[in-house]
């Protein structure tokens, strides 16, 4: 008999502002009863909501039940700075943007089918047009080392044929009222959206064909006659198949010990100000041309508008934060901010948080079977929106047996090495975190 047992619910630190901002109407509803059903599914943010759409669409004779352990878009999905990203920008070991023109050809193909079902989930679910934009985004330098970074950049988006745009010093005033940026590298194919109205929309579609409850968490999975039995705090939940989507928090249940970092990345939204407060475009997002520098984003909130600043990371396996680690953070992030806006100097953070981000040292999902009718898709590699919706749908594609057989790129992936002591993980991460801020100077 197996027997997983979680061993740290998740817990949130700071005011997550999307909650606030334009939020959608959205009913949560407790599991208080023992139900009966053919496939659970745990988490409900892009992996599991991306999973839960495609078994209505593959087995829509199958009962299909969700639960999250907190509110849905309370956790990882709902502090996402919201932004869908189609082309490669992690910088690789050899210092180049990627490896490889064909491996930045087959993370594109990728990318965008990952933008296609979400559009697809968007539009049948009835997410709002201002809460799913495709607008582009900038990779934005205020360095010479950065330009340095954005010019290596546009040669290989010249060299894959895709569509950019170089904006000088003034183009960048125009769009975001500020002279702090040199210069730009503008990129069309982004999906800038609201993280909480998003799932939030499609959970509440989701209700009318599969059940699905908040603040309802896993405590522990039993297997019985050939089934599994979950325990949540008021009722249990039997089923014959479960698929884990929740990003980190699969370490919880005992798997993949040892093999996952867990970071922390910070961000801020200040209060709201009016048009002639700040200049420029309505709604923007700028993505730093130095990867560990600041991420900015511009948001249209009624007759008024807001600003979000996110970065810094910092490692703890533990997967919590205190009060205090996130006062510092925000000390850090007004600074960026003042430095970006020094016209808004006087305007106030209305919300701070530290949102959680699952890696692995080859930067592979844990992805696949855990243990007959157990299986994981989780691990999204500071990339929410884009891997955790492609791992939803691979999985169900994968044990659907799909006609679709994109997934056989996350089932023929290499496994998560095995990493050093917790310890040595923590300590060794937020070394290499520190060295490569002090190195972005300006654009941190």
């Amino acid at each position: 008999m197996s027997s997983y047992t979680s061993n740290n619910n998740p817990v949130e630190t700071g005011q997550n502002a999307w909650l606030s901002i334009n939020s959608f109407a959205y009913k949560s509803r407790v599991l208080e009863q023992n139900i009966n059903c053919d496939w659970l599914v745990l988490g409900g943010g892009f992996a599991g909501l991306s999973a839960a759409y495609r078994l209505q669409q593959l087995r829509p004779k199958d009962k299909v039940v969700l639960i999250d352990a907190l509110k849905i878009g309370e956790g990882s999905a709902g502090q996402n700075s919201g932004f869908m990203i189609d082309l490669p920008h992690n910088i690789s070991a050899s210092g180049n943007y990627t490896d490889s023109l064909e491996k930045d050809k087959k993370t594109i193909e990728l990318h965008r089918h990952a933008m296609r079902f979400a559009k697809e989930i968007a539009e049948e679910c009835n997410v709002a047009n201002e809460d799913f934009l495709q607008i582009g985004k900038i990779n934005g330098a205020a360095t010479e080392s950065s330009i340095v970074w954005n010019d290596q950049y546009q040669k290989q988006l010249k060299d894959l044929k895709e569509d950019h745009q170089v904006f000088d010093q003034q183009a960048m005033k125009e769009l975001t009222g500020s002279d702090f940026y040199q210069s730009g590298l503008f990129t069309p194919g982004t999906v800038l959206f609201h993280p909480s109205n998003y799932v939030r929309t499609i959970a509440t579609k989701l209700r009318e064909s599969c059940e699905i409850f908040d603040n309802t968490p896993a405590l522990s999975i039993n297997s019985q006659n050939n089934s599994w039995l979950v325990q949540t705090p008021k009722a249990s939940i039997s089923s014959a198949n479960i698929i884990f989507a929740i990003n980190g928090h699969i370490q919880n249940f005992g798997f993949y010990k040892n093999r996952l970092i867990h970071l922390f990345t910070f961000a801020a939204v200040t209060q709201k100000f009016s048009k002639e407060e700040l200049s420029g475009q309505d709604q923007w997002g700028i993505t730093p041309a130095n990867p560990v520098g600041t991420t900015v984003r511009k948001i249209k909130d009624g007759d008024g508008f807001r600003l979000l600043v996110r970065n810094q990371w910092q490692c703890h396996q533990s997967m919590q934060i205190n009060q205090s680690i996130l006062e510092s953070k925000k000390k850090q992030l007004r600074q960026s901010f003042e430095i970006r806006f020094p016209m808004l100097k006087d305007l106030p953070f209305e919300f701070t948080w530290g949102g959680k981000v699952c890696l692995t040292m080859n930067n592979v999902p844990a992805f696949g079977e855990l243990d007959q009718g157990l299986y994981s898709a989780c691990c999204s590699n500071g990339l929410g929106s884009i891997n955790g919706t492609l791992a939803g749908k691979f999985i169900v594609d994968k044990l659907c047996q799909s006609n679709d057989q994109t997934y056989l790129s996350f089932e023929n992936a290499q496994k998560p090495t095995l990493l050093p002591p917790n310890f040595l993980t923590q300590m060794g991460a937020n070394i290499n975190i520190k060295t490569k801020e002090w190195r972005a100077g300006r654009e941190l």
